[in-house]
């Protein structure tokens, strides 16, 4: 997809330039230590940010504030998320915890999350309040997961992957000034693409013990329901390119799972 290719390229550029601005109390070497958290993901969130933005008739620079907010929230929760599980790569490299030690990481990791929502709160109390009900909800699905069998595969799902990609699309109709029912056609979207790229990786990954491995028809189906969410936002090609855009995720995320197949 080159509208993501040309988000990532700008995010990437635009997290490694904020990081002095955003955190000028860290020394340089802490400095350097964010950017190199901040340079591994794949920028899905930000794009979606970004591309419902346009959707909804405004520039990209709009949404970018909270492109950066959500991406620097991704990272900080996998940084949690590597140093509980006991997970020393990242992606093929070290993770955070096993290069800065584990309270430094974690403590990092915690003031990215403060200064994501200190940053939105600058934008305004709908921003702020839909990037901190997904960090909540984020963080409900990573205690969840330590329930065990009491909790299902598809409501951690929800929590940790959805809510993230719904606070994404969420902010983007917001930095469009979109109206309320614009502003929950976004957020709702958001919330199935999230599902659906998550059962994708996991597909791609292995399917987790005990959950039911035929999930490509639960995929599909959260994909049409993501489609039809839109209906409310104009006919443009924007529109066009973010109905597409959650099947492209799952087509990446499914490129190690040959046998399964998405439409």
């Amino acid at each position: 997809m080159r509208y993501a290719a040309r988000i990532k390229d700008r995010v990437d550029a635009e997290l490694a330039s904020c990081v002095a601005d955003w955190f000028p109390e860290l020394p340089p070497p802490d400095q350097d230590a964010l950017r190199g958290i901040l340079a591994r993901g794949k920028r899905l969130r930000a794009c979606l940010a970004c591309l419902v933005a346009e959707a909804l008739g405004a520039r990209i620079e709009a949404a970018m504030p909270a492109a950066l907010a959500i991406e620097m929230v991704h990272a900080a929760s996998l940084v949690h998320d590597d140093f509980v599980d006991g997970d020393a790569l990242r992606q093929g490299k070290p993770a955070a915890w096993t290069v800065l030690a584990p309270r430094r990481a974690v403590l990092l990791a915690d003031m990215m999350f403060a200064t994501a929502i200190e940053r939105m709160a600058q934008c305004g109390a709908a921003e702020v309040c839909a990037l901190a009900h997904a960090i909540a909800a984020t963080a409900r699905g990573a205690f969840q997961e330590t329930l065990g069998g009491s909790t299902s595969y598809r409501r951690i799902n929800e929590a940790k992957t959805g809510s993230l990609f719904a606070a994404a699309a969420r902010l983007g109709a917001l930095a469009a000034k979109g109206r309320a029912a614009e502003v929950e056609a976004a957020h709702q979207f958001g919330a199935l693409a999230g599902e659906a790229y998550q059962l994708a990786d996991d597909l791609a990954d292995g399917v987790p013990p005990g959950v039911n491995p035929r999930l490509e028809g639960d995929i599909t189906a959260l994909l049409e329901r993501a489609r039809a969410a839109l209906a409310l936002f104009p006919d443009n090609e924007s529109t066009r390119l973010l109905a597409e855009a959650p099947g492209e995720f799952v087509r990446r995320a499914l490129t190690m799972a040959a046998p399964y197949a998405v439409r």
